[in-house]
């Protein structure tokens, strides 16, 4: 049995991941913990999980943690940037694990988060000490480790995207482009205007332009580690164009990435090689040119699907990748790696079908 609780209990990532938890056989929710709906039922937030749960919403303090985690096997939390180190301090004091579904702990060179966050990081050895973790990247890092960095829900489907072909090594440095887009929910759960029905139906729009998203280093990151450059010198990785958007729907994401090859390949061989590369992962679907993927057939899931394709003029690769981006982006990644570090077969309560249509 593994006991768990959830610090940041309102937002959508714990309605998510408490929706998939239902599933999961080994799971026994301990505590969930928030600054929002101190007191009231946890199904008061998530109206959607009456029946399945009834736990009092635990007001988020020290002490309140410290309790939590004595009681707990793992803990999850997403709280606001820059406030992890506190809780997880206590969380790892206790001997027990914790997963952090936000960026605090993502880049293993704090001087990155310092730059793309504008603030002086609170513990930058704990990011050197974290384990940053797509199971299907670097599961091998992170097997019995107390203290996982949950990647971002747009690096996740970036980077399964282009693993496969940076493996292979034929992609021309610094030509990498992804052309990003997410639905409303990977914006949080807080009221903004750009939130209301009125701004967003039928809206669609960029966003930080001009590389100046967050998870721009995060991409970068993870290329650096799968072509084998040092993670802790971003003066080495190659540089990528990432412009995210926002699309008129409530949750999934796509992702289409371009790369110039320095090689020839018919679409038949980069199915096969997307393929042959993903045979083994439960988690990654592959298709072939003819089906171009569609965020809806991961809607719910904790499935990443892509379809890889190369276009012979340009001589670029061309992938499409989606993803939900509460799921594999978000709550479904943090429960592989929970099932991950818990020893526990990785598939373990994640083995649903997408909602469809």
């Amino acid at each position: 049995m593994v006991r768990y609780s959830f610090i940041g209990a309102t937002g959508y990532v714990c309605g998510e991941l408490l929706r998939m938890m239902v599933n999961h056989p080994e799971g026994e929710l301990v505590n969930v913990l928030d600054t929002f709906g101190v007191g009231s039922k946890i199904q008061e937030s998530h109206p959607a999980l009456r029946g399945f749960y009834d736990k009092d919403i635990m007001e988020l303090t020290e002490e309140n943690v410290r309790l939590t985690a004595r009681e707990s096997d793992v803990v999850f939390i997403v709280v606001p940037s820059g406030e992890v180190v506190q809780f997880a301090k206590i969380v790892l004091g206790e001997g027990k694990k914790l997963i952090d579904i936000g960026a605090d702990i993502r880049f293993r060179d704090a001087e990155v988060w310092n730059k793309w966050y504008s603030a002086e990081h609170p513990d930058p050895e704990m990011t050197r000490e974290a384990v940053y973790c797509i199971p299907e990247v670097m599961r091998d890092l992170a097997r019995g480790k107390n203290l996982i960095a949950n990647p971002g829900c747009y690096p996740t489907a970036s980077t399964l995207g282009l693993q496969p072909m940076l493996k292979a090594g034929h992609i021309v440095e610094n030509t990498i482009v992804i052309d990003a887009k997410s639905g409303y929910t990977g914006a949080g759960r807080r009221p903004g205007l750009n939130k209301l029905l009125t701004e967003a139906e039928n809206n669609f729009c960029a966003y930080s332009l001009a590389a100046s998203h967050r998870h721009t280093p995060e991409i970068e990151q993870n290329i650096a580690y799968i072509t084998g450059r040092d993670t802790m010198k971003p003066e080495t990785w190659q540089y990528i164009n990432f412009q995210p958007h926002l699309l008129p729907q409530v949750r999934g994401i796509e992702v289409t990435i371009y790369a110039t090859l320095d090689r020839d390949y018919t679409n038949d061989e980069l199915y096969q090689m997307y393929s042959e590369f993903y045979k083994d992962e439960p988690f990654v679907m592959v298709f072939p040119a003819s089906q171009p993927v569609q965020t809806k057939w991961v809607y719910g899931t904790n499935l990443c699907a892509m379809t890889p394709v190369y276009d012979a003029r340009t001589h670029r690769l061309i992938v499409s990748s989606v993803i939900d981006n509460i799921g594999k982006g978000a709550a479904g990644q943090a429960i592989q790696n929970m099932n991950l570090i818990m020893g526990l077969p990785e598939t373990t309560g994640l083995l649903v079908p997408p909602m469809y249509p």
